[in-house]
């Protein structure tokens, strides 16, 4: 087995090679072998590139270590199902395999059971649904509220959403009674429909199937693998139950004795490799008998037994593959294309010493090469994307140079005359035959130009999440009675109308029960535990009377501080567009839609001719830096100066290397001023800021220095501004009043959010993760050896790196015991807050640069630090960090486009606090890629927004709760924005909602939705729409989940619109009766006197005016649609505009 096919050639080369002997060989399905998993997909898309007619099927492997107690992904083990389906299918097409040494050394369940379990479905079929509910349990699906990733299922009386493996979105079924009477697609990002389809395949996401035989097998196997079995074993005792745990798919072969080796299902098939094979199997053997090993000698009486297990038993041994081979006739490929490899001139032109030869263009000497190759075969430009294709063509264009057409495989290149074709695809480098030449944009620019294209603004339909909605014993405050505890919805029948409303419980046993349409009245208060009310007391409109007052004084200073700032008259940036869009077009990734937007905010507050104050608000790695750098660029080449502003030395390094190769080529000086610059230095940069020969400054809070004196500063960028005191931004603006500001952060702390929110400060959000990214998958563990040194190893066997944060410098101490115990084999240094600062800066620049595997450190990481390697995050102690301090430690990870992981580990046995847990618990659930902001958002809610104008913080908050707060605060600021006269106290007006008492039952019924907490999300949004749009909205939302609406929400709705029109005419009560309809006006008055007369004699009859109160009789008709007309009616009369919430009947 010692074929060197293909070793020295790029991995481009390979994938064009291996396309081509496949053609020529009478194989239909070929594998190809390789030592990392993660070339596969790359490989996969440069096949397809060269020939579209073979079917490339990548079969990934387990995504955890040997021997370790974490399970698969769902995901992955749904594509190894797929992978081995699409082998086997019956069309004709040529097949290539690809997989890594992980997957193929691993066994396999016989091919012939994996194909034996599906489940059909299409429409109008009848259906068990009890049966298919315990079909999908035994398949490894797990029921969930919603359904947002592969593997899971939700059950909604009716409907029954399921992720289904192999197609794009979930699925959601719509059964009448036993009939399936569609099924739909649905985005799950919002769980609303967006397609649908006539039938459906269910497959399965577990290779453990939980049957009765299967579990009898399982429990024999495990007792004679380790012996006497102990009452409290995890593992025994949940598969007895019919429960999968974590990590039950290493213990695969008690379930099914009979695996099969990899090459079963592909017998015949030919086979090829990157590598020495013998090498690369003994050494991946190795890493398997070293993962069973560490816990032979590692056997602490602990609960995991899998070392017990043989490896033989999961894994093939160098002699079983090599038999494997011999067995199936799998043959490797030889020297068959060896001769025509020799021939082909593989290299190809790499332009860098044009790239750094100022005396020459760049663009001229590529044009001239490619003519000069031209004569002898065809041209082929390769693009990362349709975007950096279009502009490179363009500037070739303008030299004169003839592209002729697009292509999509190499197959279409025409053989008898020499083109220039041009193809968007995934090769680093080209290389050359005989027929044509590749030329890729990383050859000619050194990086990937990204797309010009401006992808389609995500709309989002409400940025702040309700992360804290209302759960039972919350407390909460109402407008009229002040701080109660929510113990839940209770549902009463009066006077044969059955309604829900919400309890809330006072001081001395008081409650009071809130009709859920006017559940707007409270909100909650945001803190654990306070003193509650008394229904009747005098106190709580004391407390809110000073706090209307404070709040008044706090909203002057405000407008005063904004409006001072607006007085300011600063130099308009002029926009050199043909200089901003070339310095655009060299950034190397593809902008998200908010980042762009982003930039375009802060091009037009650059151009106003007053000073800029905009906050950049977007999660760790979306791109805030190059909005800032852009911003430089515009503020350089307009001859002003900038400085960025950053809370350690360590990200101001981060920055200065940023800034430096972005602006590489450009006549712009850019130096870096910290703790760690010389003496001589210092004054050197003192007088280039000084003389203007320094164009950007970067540094900590050195650079807030009087004595640092500007010639023309422009810009201010404060970066992670969360990290700076009140009085250090303060004094930055002091120091420089005239001067633009642009603040950056993942996670703002609530007193700039709140200044955003007031509109005291701009707000940018950047909330679409760059492309390709994905979420970071996080786990809450206790401290378990074996558990986090698999978490190490596969992340350093992936090639990656790992930070291991500690809360306090004396526990790292424990930890390099745990490191040295337990991981002798790797690399690791630590660093801390009280490290030497130049053995610092050299520590962290040399895990930068990968010279080592781990860094122990304390949470000087959660600063801005930027390792793209590093995708494993282990948090020690976590429930001795903050929220904010987790989120942005846990955004040191996950900044490339490959799977992160963070474990937040708390002690063993830990008795954790109830707010400590739910801050874990929050972080675990804040895992999607648009979580920082809303993670401020929700920091805003629990710990008030500080007094704004300093550091004091604003205890008053506490008194009324933070909605509440916010909410008197934003209609004082707004009132006194419209320069309300002196006397008028309109800012002091509360939020208030109209009783209505109509005799019909109107409410979401529980068998609708079962979850109570759902339901009563669902209460708010429906209390809170805006427009007659929302609403329909929002019942179409409830149709497309829940099914058809009943009528008691057909009722609610049109109560809600009732409410809406009653909250116009300024109506506090309205009452049906048996005789007619009694409406009482706000306080007694009405603003058009006369109006309400003409309503009155219009219908003298039967509309009567009693005790401040009109009467009219009620004419025959149903309840709701004769209410809502007659308050139409009325506001005719009134001569009031029509709110926008006129509209649809139900």
């Amino acid at each position: 087995m010692n074929n060197k096919f293909f070793k020295n050639y790029s991995k481009e080369f390979q994938a064009f090679a291996l396309s081509k002997v496949f053609e020529i060989s009478d194989e239909s399905i070929h594998i190809h072998l390789f030592d990392r998993e993660g070339d596969l997909k790359q490989f996969s898309e440069n096949i397809k590139f060269f020939n579209r007619q073979i079917e490339v099927i990548i079969f990934p492997s387990w995504d955890c270590l040997p021997y370790s107690n974490t399970s698969p992904r769902k995901e992955i083990i749904s594509k190894r199902y797929s992978a081995l389906r699409a082998s086997k299918s019956e069309d004709k097409n040529r097949k290539i395999i690809l997989m890594s040494l992980d997957s193929i050394l691993q066994k396999i369940i016989p091919i012939n059971e994996i194909f034996s379990k599906s489940f059909y479905l299409c429409t109008d079929q009848d259906v068990n649904l009890s049966s298919l509910i315990g079909w999908l349990e035994k398949m490894g699906y797990s029921r969930q509220e919603n359904v947002y990733s592969v593997g899971e299922y939700a059950l909604r009386g009716g409907i029954l959403d399921v992720y289904v493996p192999e197609i794009e979105h979930p699925i959601r079924l719509d059964f009448f009674g036993t009939k399936l009477e569609r099924i739909r697609t649905f985005d799950p990002s919002s769980q609303r429909s967006n397609g649908s389809v006539n039938e459906i395949k269910i497959f399965p996401v577990s290779e453990i199937i939980l049957d009765d035989q299967t579990i009898d097998r399982f429990r024999q196997n495990y007792r004679r693998t380790i012996g006497t079995v102990q009452m409290s074993d995890r593992v025994y005792n949940s598969i007895s139950e019919k429960m999968l745990v974590e990590g039950i798919e290493h213990w695969l072969p008690l379930f099914t004795p009979n695996l099969e080796s990899i090459f079963s299902a592909f017998r015949g098939a030919s086979f090829s490799y990157d590598h020495d094979l013998d090498s690369m199997i003994d050494s991946k053997w190795g890493q398997i008998i070293e993962s069973r090993s560490y816990d032979l000698k590692a056997d602490r009486n602990n609960n995991n037994k899998l070392f017990l297990l043989e490896p033989e038993l999961l894994y093939l041994s160098p002699s079983e593959f090599m038999e494997s081979i011999r067995c199936y006739h799998i043959k490797k490929i030889d020297q068959i294309f060896t001769d025509k490899l020799e021939k082909i001139h593989y290299s190809t032109k790499d332009f860098s010493v044009e790239r750094n030869k100022e005396d020459i263009s760049l663009f001229n000497e590529v044009i001239k090469y490619m003519r000069q190759r031209l004569k002898q075969r065809s041209i082929i430009l390769s693009g990362a994307s349709e975007g950096s294709i279009k502009r490179l063509l363009n500037v070739l264009k303008e030299h004169d140079l003839n592209i002729t057409r697009k292509i999509e495989s190499v197959t279409e290149v025409d053989d008898h005359i020499t083109q220039i074709y041009f193809a968007v695809t995934q090769l680093d480098m080209g290389f050359s035959t005989d027929q044509f030449e590749i030329i890729t944009e990383k050859a000619i620019f050194g990086g990937k130009l990204r797309s010009g294209k401006a992808a389609k603004r995500r709309n989002f339909t409400a940025v702040f999440e309700d992360l804290n909605s209302l759960n039972v014993e919350d407390l909460v405050v109402h407008i009229d009675y002040g701080i109660g505890k929510f113990t839940g919805l209770k549902n009463f029948e009066i006077n044969g109308v059955n309604n829900d409303f919400l309890e809330i419980n006072y001081a001395g046993s008081d409650k009071i029960f809130l009709p859920v349409e006017n559940i707007e009245l409270i909100s909650p208060l945001g803190l654990s535990d306070a003193k509650l009310d008394k229904l009747g007391s005098a106190n709580w409109q004391l407390r809110k009377a000073t706090i209307k007052k404070k709040i008044k004084l706090i909203a002057e200073k405000l407008i005063k501080v904004a409006a001072e700032r607006k007085l300011v008259s600063t130099k308009k940036v002029f926009v050199q567009n043909d200089l901003f869009q070339e310095f655009c077009n060299r950034f190397p990734y593809e902008e998200t839609p908010d980042q762009l937007q982003s930039i375009k905010d802060v091009v037009e507050d650059l151009s106003k001719g007053s000073p800029m104050d905009r906050l950049i608000c977007g999660d760790v790695g979306f791109g805030k830096t190059e909005v800032a750098i852009r911003a430089a660029f515009l503020m350089v080449t307009d001859n002003r100066q900038v400085v960025l502003v950053a809370p350690t030395t360590l990200l101001a390094k981060q920055h200065y290397e940023i800034f430096e190769k972005r602006f590489d080529s450009y006549p712009i000086k850019i130096k870096m001023l910290s703790r760690l610059t010389s003496a001589l230095d210092v004054n050197n940069i003192k007088e280039g800021v000084s003389n203007g020969e320094i164009n950007i400054l970067i540094g900590t809070h050195s650079v807030i220095n009087k004595n640092l004196k500007f010639i023309d500063l422009g810009l201010l960028i404060v970066d992670e501004e969360q990290s700076f005191g009140v009085n250090q931004k303060e004094e930055l603006k002091s120091l420089f009043p005239k001067v633009h500001n642009l603040t950056l952060s993942a996670t703002p702390i609530p007193r700039t959010l709140q200044m955003a929110f007031s509109g005291i400060r701009d707000l940018s959000l950047i909330n679409t993760p760059p492309k390709n990214r994905m979420p970071i998958e996080t786990n809450v563990i206790e401290f378990d050896r074996a558990t986090i040194r698999s978490a190490i190893m596969r992340e350093i066997k992936r090639d990656g790196q790992v930070f291991f944060v500690v809360p306090r410098i004396k526990d790292i101490r424990a930890i390099e015991d745990f490191l040295n115990d337990s991981l002798p084999e790797i690399k690791y240094m630590v660093a801390t807050g009280k490290t030497n600062n130049r053995e610092l800066e050299k520590t962290i620049s040399a895990f930068y640069y990968g010279e080592f595997d781990l860094l122990v450190s304390t949470n000087i990481v959660g600063s801005g630090l930027d390792v793209q390697r590093a995708n494993t995050i282990i948090i020690y102690k976590a429930e001795l960090f903050g929220l904010s301090q987790l989120y942005q430690i846990r955004g040191r990870v996950g900044r490339s486009n490959k799977r992160a992981f963070a474990y937040l580990v708390t002690k063993e046995n830990a008795n954790l606090t109830k707010t400590a847990k739910k801050r874990l618990d929050l972080i675990k659930e804040l895992n999607s890629l648009v979580s920082g902001f809303t993670l401020s958002s929700q920091d805003l809610e629990m710990r008030g927004s500080g007094n704004i104008l300093g550091e004091e913080q604003t205890g008053q908050v506490n008194e009324v709760g933070v909605s509440l707060y916010q909410e008197m605060l934003q209609k004082t600021i707004n009132s006194l924005k419209q320069n309300k006269n002196e006397g008028d106290n309109s800012y002091l007006e509360e939020n208030w909602s109209p009783v209505i008492r109509i005799p019909t039952t109107a409410r979401i019924p529980e068998k609708y939705i079962k979850d109570s907490g759902l339901r009563l999300s669902f209460y708010r949004r429906l209390s809170n729409f805006q427009t007659q749009v929302e609403l329909e909205a929002l019942l179409a939302e409830l149709i497309d989940r829940f099914g058809k609406l009943p009528q008691e929400i057909i009722n609610l709705a049109n109560i809600l619109k009732i409410k809406e029109k009653c909250k116009h005419l300024e109506i506090e009560l309205l009452e049906v009766g048996a005789k007619g309809i009694t409406i009482k006006f706000r306080e007694g008055k009405v603003e058009n006197v006369t109006g309400l007369l003409a309503f009155i004699e219009s219908d003298k009859d039967n509309v009567k005016p009693i005790n401040e109160k009109l009467f009219i009789k009620r004419k025959k008709g149903e309840h709701l649609s004769s209410t809502y007309n007659l308050l139409k009616n009325m506001e005719n009369f009134l001569k009031k505009e029509a709110p926008s919430k006129e509209g649809a009947s139900y």
